[in-house]
């Protein structure tokens, strides 16, 4: 059971991105499983069956999805479920809709200033380019007062009490593979992943915020799932395992990801020689492919675990699927955290 104080409905994407390769839970105590109460909302039971109905063309399109694809579908649905209940109880309170109560609210902030659109226009000049503030102010001013009006959504969320009781499947894959973080942290994320793939690239940074939040309670173990369709996956894969030979994974893992256009067989020794490994070792290395059966049983163990595209994600089980931003990770990991507290 999850028991959440959120200021802010977090919105879990359905679709996430990531490359794919080329075309070439625990049982319910009632009888009935849809009787059986997904969440509480502010006290107020939510039952599996009426949550599948907020989602019923989502599911009818999804029906044939793994156990995790249908979690996913109805832990989204929960956090939509969750805000518009809340609102329409504090409306109903003053006697408005949740439209009027929204506007009202907003009202009280006042109309966005001439100060804020200007400031907000040189806040953000390098990116706009040549564009001129004349021509762009009233989109700027729509702009801060959609995001007003979102402040205004999240501020009346603020103290309400969301309680999920539905589990998240769990699928068993080894952590072995090179590692960051505490050996004994209590959430270990297993990652397969592919040096060609820009959705791969873009959650470098994502993880690194994700280590920088959970020091001491998270582990991240790479493992490699190069796909089909991108030639230098594998070779990169297997020359990122020769530089873990010498203790530079990670360096080569950031240079490797920083050139996904750069991976010949020249362009790895050249990043051997520039991150200061032995040169000759890591050539003896690569070239006899050392690691290429690693690499295999990667692939092995990510298909067995459902990997169909990259970046792939299993914390402590729980599947993540594609490059998600840093507060997805936050979420199920802060789930995964209250739970072990709960179990101790």
């Amino acid at each position: 059971m999850n028991r959440f104080l959120l200021p802010v409905a977090a919105l879990v994407p359905l679709v996430a991105l990531a490359c794919q390769p080329s075309s070439n839970g625990a049982p319910s105590a009632t009888s009935d499983p849809a009787l059986a109460v997904a969440a509480d909302v502010n006290g107020e039971p939510v039952t599996v069956a009426e949550l599948d109905e907020w989602i019923r063309e989502d599911l009818f399109q999804a029906q044939a999805a793994d156990p995790s694809q249908l979690y996913e579908l109805r832990d989204a649905a929960i956090q939509r479920m969750f805000e518009s209940r809340v609102l329409e109880i504090e409306a109903r309170r003053r006697g408005v809709d949740v439209d009027t109560l929204i506007e009202q609210e907003t009202e009280k902030l006042g109309a966005v200033t001439d100060t804020e659109v200007s400031t907000w226009y040189e806040e953000n000049q390098e990116r706009l380019g040549d564009t001129e503030f004349e021509g762009i102010a009233p989109q700027i001013r729509s702009f801060l007062s959609q995001r007003r009006a979102e402040d205004v959504r999240a501020s009346l969320l603020e103290g309400a009490e969301l309680v999920v009781h539905i589990e998240p499947p769990r699928i068993q894959v080894s952590a072995v593979g090179p590692s960051k973080g505490p050996a004994d942290a209590r959430v270990t994320i297993v990652e397969f992943s592919d040096f060609q793939c820009p959705y791969c690239a873009r959650v470098v940074a994502t993880l690194g915020q994700v280590m920088a939040r959970y020091p001491e309670d998270v582990r991240v173990v790479y493992r490699n799932f190069p796909l089909g369709n991108h030639s230098r996956a594998g070779p990169a894969a297997e020359a990122a395992l020769c530089a873990e030979e010498q203790g530079k994974f990670w360096v080569f893992h950031d240079k490797l990801f920083a050139n996904p256009r750069a991976l010949s067989d020249d362009q790895l020794t050249a990043y051997a020689e520039e991150l200061e490994l032995d040169v000759p070792a890591f050539e003896q290395c690569y070239s006899e492919h050392r690691y290429s059966e690693q690499v295999a049983n990667d692939m092995r163990d990510g298909r067995a675990a459902g990997v169909t595209g990259t970046p792939a994600f299993f914390i402590n089980g729980v599947s993540l699927s594609g490059a998600r931003p840093a507060t997805d990770f936050y979420r199920t990991i802060d789930i995964e955290l209250e739970r072990l507290k709960e179990g101790a």
